[in-house]
């Protein structure tokens, strides 16, 4: 079939968890959250759009201390006061904030092999919930066990004949979709929210 919405190489999003395979890895956004994949960064961003993140890899020479690297220019206005190190899960982490105009930045760099994992996480309206908010995040990163990278599948999509008292609603509900299940049916199939499916119709669903 069609696979649906991402690349399985680039990793997967399913509702507020982001899994990639490839590199064996997995996290959770915070509450509220809608992730989405895109080549160069795991985008994110909260309901309302106060809160946002970001998640890449970099290349951080051994020698470079996490601390130095948070210090070293890459992201502007970083309070240096704020530089701790941490470990998350067993990795060697360090976390700082920086300050923008309109944004609030906590940053978490987190050496996984022989990369760098760097968090952003951003608010309009900074509190120490929503900063417990983001730390509780970052911890949720971990390696992912053989066995969960090959229960990953990709999405995709599988036509189905609408039976008799099938509705948009019962058919969203079979998707392997836990976000938006009943805009994305409809966009997926071409239709309006005043649009009634037929016993015998042919629709387009997406499935593991």
């Amino acid at each position: 079939g069609v696979v649906y919405g991402e690349d399985p190489s680039e990793g997967f999003v399913r509702g507020r968890r982001f899994l990639h395979p490839k590199l064996s890895f997995t996290f959770m956004a915070p509450p509220g959250f809608t992730l989405d994949n895109t080549a160069q960064a795991v985008l994110g961003l909260k309901d309302g759009g106060g809160e946002a993140l970001r998640l890449d890899v970099v290349s951080v020479p051994a020698e470079q201390s996490l601390p130095d690297y948070l210090k070293s220019g890459w992201m502007e206005n970083v309070n240096a006061a704020s530089v701790e190190e941490l470990t998350v899960n067993g990795f060697p982490a360090a976390t700082a904030t920086a300050s923008g105009e309109q944004w609030s930045f906590r940053l978490y760099a987190l050496r996984f092999g022989s990369d760098v994992y760097r968090f952003i996480f951003a608010a309009k309206n900074k509190s120490a919930q929503i900063d417990r908010s983001f730390r509780e995040s970052v911890f949720t990163f971990r390696r992912l066990s053989l066995q969960e990278i090959e229960q990953v599948h990709p999405l995709h999509i599988r036509i189905v004949t609408v039976g008799a008292g099938d509705t948009a609603e019962t058919l969203a509900r079979r998707m392997a979709i836990t976000d938006q299940p009943l805009e994305r049916f409809r966009v997926l199939n071409g239709l309006s929210a005043t649009d009634r499916l037929k016993p015998g119709d042919k629709v387009k669903i997406v499935v593991e």
